[in-house]
C-alpha cells in the first residue's frame, strides 16, 4: 500500500503547476476589493472538487482510492 501512494505521489509531483500560478491567484486574493472565500488553482483540484460535488461519498472515496491504487482497502 505504501509503495503504491509513494508511486501516485510521484505521478502527482510531476504534474503539479508553476508556483509562479498559485502566486498570481494569491496576489488576485490579496488586491481584489472583493475576495473570494476560496481559490481553486490547477485544472487537477478543478476536477477533484467538482468531482467531490457531484459524487456521493461511497462514489469519490472509490475514486480517491482507485487513483491512490488502493482499491482493496476499507
Amino acid at each position: 500500500m505504501s509503495n503504491n501512494i509513494l508511486d501516485t505521489f510521484k505521478q502527482i509531483e510531476q504534474n503539479t503547476i508553476h508556483p509562479s500560478e498559485v502566486a498570481k491567484v494569491i496576489l488576485q486574493a490579496v488586491t481584489s476589493d472583493n475576495p473570494d472565500f476560496r481559490y481553486v488553482v490547477g485544472k487537477d483540484a478543478a476536477m477533484i472538487l467538482e468531482a467531490r460535488r457531484t459524487m456521493y461519498d461511497r462514489e469519490f472515496q472509490d475514486l480517491i482510492r482507485k487513483q491512490f491504487n488502493v482499491q482493496n482497502i476499507s
